[in-house]
């Protein structure tokens, strides 16, 4: 489990985290997002022993910030923009974290041969760091994260200069459950990305959590309006008239030649059965029904434009 309680960090006169209070589940997949300057890379610097928190609690698995051998041993830190030591080769990188770690040679082997497969860098081997482009410089930073199978992973933008393919690959492995199953907090402005892999959802915004949970809930929560389309074998004016004395039906927009009622709603899953059964009840011939409208990036976008929530 990672926690972390009232977690305080300025850098002169900007606060960056303002009270910060999270905690991720064991075994959890759980996203941050916000705003550039929200508090999202200082908070997974924090965790990752890279920076100490003003003030607050911090502890991963019930360790705290100050045990650095085994906060290193236990996590695998991917920051925005990694450094590399561009001197050397892939291999000899990848060589001298697994030494760092205590792999063991036939372990390092192994594991090198795993993440450099996955990664599709087996070619680049023996070439020198500094020469590699962005995308090329991240995938090693991902294989070095990955190389001692860490049971904590945090992760800052981890697909960022990607390919399509690898980010998929990337995506699959780290987040979609294929390898063991890891505790993983991942900082992304992907907003499909968070909503697809992601089990819960924070929204940050001047360093502290507006609010949290799963797609669905803060969907539910904080987008506007959902739209529901109904086909029907044929509309008649009754028919309509049963629409429009739903509660929360707005904007009902009726197609006759082609069988169509589309409304909008505050609340869809409320007012959604009741259109249904007041159509059926009007001796409606209901063909399908289609529901949508609202989605992640609307309620992200009301939550961060209103800058109110859950300050826990």
């Amino acid at each position: 489990m990672i926690t972390l309680r009232n977690v305080c960090k300025q850098f002169g006169t900007v606060r960056a985290l303002d009270g910060l209070t999270l905690e991720v589940p064991a075994g959890g997949i759980f996203g941050l997002i916000g705003p550039n300057g929200a508090g999202k890379t200082t908070t997974i610097r924090i965790l990752a022993g890279l920076l100490r928190p003003d003030a607050g609690e911090v502890r991963l698995d019930g360790i705290g910030p100050n045990e650095h051998v085994k906060i290193r041993r236990m996590t695998g830190a991917l920051i925005e923009q990694p450094g590399l030591y561009g001197k050397l080769t892939m291999m000899e990188y990848l060589r001298f974290f697994a030494r760092l770690y205590d792999l063991g040679e036939a372990r390092a082997r192994e594991r090198i041969r795993t993440v450099t497969d996955l990664l599709e860098l087996d070619a680049q081997k023996k070439e020198r760091l500094q020469g590699f482009s962005l995308g090329m410089k991240q995938k090693v930073a991902l294989a070095r994260i990955l190389l001692h199978d860490p049971p904590i992973l945090l992760l800052d933008e981890p697909t960022a200069g990607l390919d399509p393919l690898i980010s998929k690959r990337v995506r699959d492995y780290l987040l979609g459950r294929t390898g063991a199953k890891k505790t993983i907090l991942v900082s992304t402005h992907n907003l499909d990305e968070a909503g697809r892999f992601c089990d819960e959802i924070a929204v940050i915004k001047a360093g502290r959590i507006l609010d949290r949970g799963s797609w669905e809930a803060l969907r539910r929560r904080h987008a506007s309006r959902g739209i529901t389309t109904i086909r029907l074998r044929e509309v008649t004016d009754a028919m309509e008239r049963a629409v429009r004395s739903s509660e929360g039906v707005r904007d009902l927009r009726v197609d006759k030649a082609q069988g169509i009622l589309c409304c909008t709603t505050d609340d869809t899953a409320r007012t959604h059965p009741e259109v249904i059964a007041r159509l059926v009840a009007a001796g409606a011939a209901v063909l399908t029904v289609e529901v949508g409208g609202t989605t992640l990036e609307e309620a992200y976008m009301n939550l961060i434009g209103s800058g109110t929530g859950d300050a826990a």
